[in-house]
């Protein structure tokens, strides 16, 4: 870990002391989408984080698009009601993570970075309600954008974005970093050649010093402009091979559900897997056969395979298409007879006949 874009790790004491020793912010947005796409775009943010040797400031609590919480509980979710970042110390060392509560009571006073003193009493004690939790609705008397505004008033805003028309490529460099723009058309043809491979059609950006030194930097992911609706691993370009695959590492390593999670999904794949092993001796006649022997792989995957079929939270006609245009377009891939898992908001089973026919 002795690279530039890899800052040696906090200690566990200095990880809880971040205004002494990493007094340096990255704020951000959540994505507009379904948790999926609000989980890709956190998994760069905390990788940029991390890149920067920063702190991540997370966003009000707030309501999550299609992800409604049990009657009785609380609605409002954040990121660690998901995934393991609170009780999570290694990556703490690496990225020190507090809410916007805590962000505002380290740097909100008169002489922080984000002070509230600017505003009169009413206006500091309407955003002290918004960091508890804050809804995405203009009208609404804790809307979110009013904290984010606050936030950019004070910060350097991110250039980049995965969106089309603006589409980036966001580029890691030790040289250019260290020289300026000025050294990109010195880059060695091969390192060239895999920018311009990685990034397609896409414009490189390249990381550089201005957004380093910056004490708070911003991502409006929010716009539409400036959204990051994308895979890290597709996004973030390191031009050191090992440093490109110590972030891989990092978000696999880092970017995890609770174990609650995977418990309940070991639980539904078991059952799975026991149901194929029933319908293989049911089939076979013989419960001795070796034909009834699970088709497992290396890592214990298998006895089942598993689509996604979403109906009515698509927003788009072209994609919503009956189950005979399912079984059409992917009949190819099932195994005679096998287990077919599927995740859908479909509440009519009869949809699915043509699966079963």
């Amino acid at each position: 870990e002795n690279h530039v874009f890899i800052p040696p790790p906090l200690s566990h004491s200095e990880s809880k002391n971040p205004k002494k020793h990493r007094r340096r912010y990255l704020t951000f947005e959540p994505d507009t989408g379904g948790w999926n796409n609000i989980r890709m775009s956190f998994e760069i943010v905390v990788t940029l984080a991390a890149v920067s040797g920063r702190t991540l400031v997370l966003p009000p609590d707030q309501l999550v698009y299609l992800l409604e919480a049990k009657r009785g509980s609380r609605r409002e979710r954040n990121y660690y009601d998901l995934v393991n970042i609170t009780d999570n110390h290694e990556l703490h060392r690496r990225v020190p993570i507090i809410t916007s509560q805590q962000f505002i009571e380290l740097e909100g006073g008169p002489d922080g970075m984000v002070s509230l003193m600017g505003y009169n009493a009413t206006y500091r004690e309407h955003l002290l309600k918004v960091i508890e939790s804050c809804e995405e609705r203009k009208k609404s008397d804790v809307y979110c954008e009013d904290l984010y505004d606050h936030y950019l008033k004070h910060s350097q805003l991110s250039p980049v974005s995965a969106e089309y028309p603006n589409e980036n490529c966001f580029i890691f460099d030790a040289d250019v970093f260290a020289h300026g723009e000025s050294y990109i058309s010195k880059i060695p043809k091969e390192i060239q050649r895999r920018i311009s491979k990685f990034c397609q059609k896409r414009a490189p950006f390249y990381y550089n010093r201005t957004m380093h030194e910056a004490p708070l930097w911003h991502f409006e992911t929010m716009d539409f402009r400036y959204r990051l609706l994308v895979h890290s691993y597709a996004f973030l370009f390191f031009t050191d091979p090992k440093v490109g695959n110590y972030y891989k590492r990092f978000v696999r390593d880092f970017m995890r559900y609770h174990d609650e999670v995977f418990c309940a999904a070991g639980k539904i794949i078991l059952a799975l897997q026991y149901e194929d092993s029933l319908r293989r001796k049911a089939l076979s006649g013989d419960p001795s056969s070796s034909k009834n022997a699970l088709e497992l792989d290396a890592e214990l995957v298998g006895g089942y395979s598993s689509l996604h079929i979403r109906r009515g939270d698509l927003q788009f006609k072209e994609v919503k298409f009956d189950s005979k245009q399912w079984y059409e377009n992917t009949k190819e891939i099932w195994k005679e007879n096998e287990i077919l898992y599927v995740a859908t908001d479909e509440r009519k089973m009869h949809f699915f006949d043509d699966f079963r026919n």
